[in-house]
Formats: structure tokens, sequence, C-alpha cells
């Protein structure tokens, strides 16, 4: 039993030293890491009403068709146009505008994505909850629309973002788009299949 006394004394010591138990899920992390897993980076920062990343709104969409490549799909119509690439298993989309006669710039007006790199400040994108959302934005349903057997409530606030969110109350998309402006009212569809707010069918 003195033989064992030295050993338990160590373990004692080592446990003191060990820091805190990180085996618990629900542990909460040190500030300095909660401070250093919301800095976004500049190239996936969601500015509501402004930009996400490189994609500025109101920008002349040419250098944005060069960073993207060809388009994976996408449909035409008097000067508006909107173009979707597939990237990783992620959908990213715009809509451009082009005052025709006026100015031929096809600028962009609206960015959707499905990409999770791409959050607000505050972590606001696609894989957040509803509920952390709500905190950041008051929000309000403009429309909805079918995903296979899922159905995507399309939330919209007044700031200039709108968040596609899944019956498990998670986001699945998001859209840069002006202050004020419905992103389901576009001239060419912008959202997959999507109906105005009201009953769903």
């Amino acid at each position: 039993m003195k033989n064992l006394l030295p050993i338990f004394a160590m373990a004692f010591v080592a446990a003191c030293h060990a820091g805190p138990d990180t085996s618990n899920a629900d542990a909460v992390p040190p500030l300095e890491d909660s401070v250093a897993a919301d800095v976004v980076p500049a190239d996936s920062l969601v500015k509501p009403g402004v930009s996400a990343g490189a994609f500025v709104l109101g920008a002349d969409a040419a250098p944005a068709f060069t960073k993207m490549g060809k388009p994976d799909s996408g449909d035409a119509a008097m000067g508006k146009a909107m173009a979707i690439w597939k990237t990783h298993g992620a959908l990213t989309s715009l809509y451009t505008e082009r005052n025709m006669g006026v100015d031929d710039t096809a600028r962009i007006r609206m960015f959707r994505t499905t990409d999770p790199s791409y959050r607000t400040s505050g972590n606001a994108g696609t894989g957040a909850a509803l509920a952390d959302l709500t905190r950041s934005f008051e929000l309000k349903q403009t429309a909805w629309y079918r995903a296979g057997a899922d159905t995507i409530r399309v939330l919209t606030a007044p700031e200039g973002i709108t968040f596609e969110v899944n019956q498990k109350m998670f986001c699945t998309g998001l859209i840069v788009h002006a202050p004020g402006a419905d992103p389901s009212a576009s001239y060419l569809p912008f959202l997959p299949g999507a109906v105005k707010s009201g009953p769903q069918q």
C-alpha cells in the first residue's frame, strides 16, 4: 500500500493540471476560442443588403463570372439573367439585370447559396438553427417551396437577407438582396418552385 501512495499522488497532481474536461459536449469553450470561431473570412462574409464575399450588389457581374467560370445552368429574358453553379455539392446562384438601352452592364441584384461557408458576422447561414437566426434578424415568411419530402420556408429580413429553413428548423440556404426586397418576386424564378406565402398544399 505504501508503494502505491506516490502513484496516487502523481495522478492527483496530473489531474489538477490537465485542464477542463473536454469530454463533455455541452462544455462552454473559453471566450477566446468562441471569438476566434466567430470570425468569418472576408471572402465568405455576408453583409445583408450589400454583399456576400466578392459578390457585391449593384456591381458589374463580369468579374463574378470570371471567378466562377461557366455556369452549370441558368436562364435569361428581357435583360434579366440567372446563373447557377454547382460546387462540392453546394449551389451558388446570381440574378443579374441590364438596363437595356441605358446601361448594358449586367449588374448583380441577388446572390443565393447553399454553401455553409457564407455567413454573416453573427454566423447566420446554412446549417444554423432557426433560433440562432432570429437572434440576429426579425424574419417574416414570404414564400415556401417543396424540396423532395421536405417543405422549405423562405424567411426574409428587412435588412436585405433571406434564409431558407427546412422542417427541422435549420437553414439550408441564404439570399442576399436589396433591403426591403422580396427574392421570391423576381422576374425569373430565383427560388425553385417557390410559392408566395399562403396555405401550403
